[in-house]
């Protein structure tokens, strides 16, 4: 035991007193992201405010008067333009929207019968979907039209109007926790994964790089104290990084979901967090461990990098795949490991809280990465794997 904590000790010393180290690895990552993750809420927010307050522009041939009310109340009518033109400054982007109403088109309305062989009055819109402004204009000319159908022929409505309330029984706390459990479970993985590739190649690849690791591997130690030792200190640095870059994801998401009153972090209570926490720190212990296998393989801190990608990629895929598993997953999806990972931080965060789902996560977690170190401790013990320059 003491000899573990001597080889903690080194690698705490390693990295504590490395400032820039420390900067870029446990402060930079959270700070960026809540920066990234701000700007592109304000901007998309800004792009909506601009396209509520700015009117687009439409140019309409032949405008009845039962649509005039609505079009003039909602777009800024160009008159100075012909058809030909109007198609071609809708495609040049200088225009929004161009449509063209059939002549008498009220009147060939009130005379049309589905039941008769003609066909219906047709409306041409004319709109280009590269123009956010111009595919936004043709949403809201198509959506007043089809109402306006609807009309025609109303027998019945759907979800009416209320007055004091509407049809959507969903609280605002069960959207936001919807939200989370969505986007969370792959992010978070994905600055885990993150945090642990800013150190683990650095402590291994490294030292066998720089040639250090030999004078540690023949000293009276054991290989395994060693492994575990250093399993240890890189799971606690990794974790740092993570957990900083997961508060400023935490930090930022109510500016980028837009939904700053329905995001809080109070409607989680300290059994979920705990329960988070035990997750996060289980499936730290595995990727640390992953990836110190792929950099005691490796040559150098360059080639660990390389030959990690394919791990990054299914742990990106794991977080992606737990989007699409509906209702209450099988109890036998938490015994895979990094894939349990998501799906039980998904169960925590949409309120469905399973005491046998995280402790078999934590557990399989748990013993697939002391599994993991044994094999670290294998190849330690292998003067071809650990000498090889």
């Amino acid at each position: 035991m003491k000899t573990i904590l001597t080889i903690i000790k080194k690698e705490f010393a390693r990295f504590f007193k490395d400032t820039r180290l420390m900067l870029t690895t446990l402060i930079l990552p959270g700070l960026l992201i809540f920066a990234m993750y701000s700007l592109m809420g304000t901007i998309m927010e800004n792009v909506e405010k601009d396209a509520a307050e700015e009117k687009c522009t439409v140019y309409v041939v032949g405008l009845p008067e039962s649509q005039s009310p609505a079009f003039n109340a909602v777009f800024d009518i160009k008159e100075n333009y012909t058809p030909e033109s109007a198609m071609a400054a809708v495609k040049n982007g200088e225009l929004d929207l161009f449509i063209s109403f059939p002549q008498n088109f009220d009147e060939l309305i009130a005379q049309y019968s589905p039941a008769s062989n003609e066909a219906a009055p047709n409306v041409e819109i004319y709109f280009n979907s590269v123009e956010t402004k111009s595919f936004t204009a043709y949403n809201i000319a198509a959506g007043i039209l089809t109402s306006y159908e609807d009309s025609i022929a109303n027998k019945f409505d759907i979800n009416r109007p209320l007055a004091d309330g509407n049809f959507d029984l969903a609280d605002a706390q069960s959207t936001a926790k919807t939200i989370l459990k969505m986007v969370v479970p792959m992010v978070l993985l994905m600055l885990l994964f993150s945090g642990c590739m800013a150190v683990a190649p650095e402590s291994i690849a490294g030292e066998k790089e720089r040639g250090t690791i030999a004078t540690l591997l023949v000293t009276p130690v054991k290989r395994s104290s060693i492994a575990i030792g250093k399993i240890a200190a890189l799971s606690v640095i990794a974790l740092l990084s993570g957990l900083s870059s997961a508060i400023g994801m935490l930090a930022s998401l109510p500016k980028l979901t837009g939904m700053a009153g329905g995001i809080s972090l109070s409607m989680y209570g300290f059994g979920s967090y705990a329960a988070i926490l035990a997750i996060v720190l289980s499936t730290v212990l595995i990727l640390v461990t992953l990836i110190s296998i792929v950099s005691a393989f490796a040559k150098s801190v360059k080639e660990a990098t390389g030959l990690v990608v394919p791990l990054m990629i299914i742990t990106m895929l794991c977080g992606l795949f737990s989007m699409f598993v509906t209702g209450t997953p099988s109890i036998g999806l938490f015994f895979i490991p990094v894939f349990n990972s998501a799906l039980a931080i998904s169960s925590v965060l949409s309120g469905a809280l399973s005491g046998a789902a995280i402790a078999i996560t934590v557990c399989m977690n748990i013993a697939f990465a002391a599994l993991l170190v044994f094999v670290l401790t294998l190849m330690f013990k292998s003067e071809k794997i650990m000498f090889k320059r």
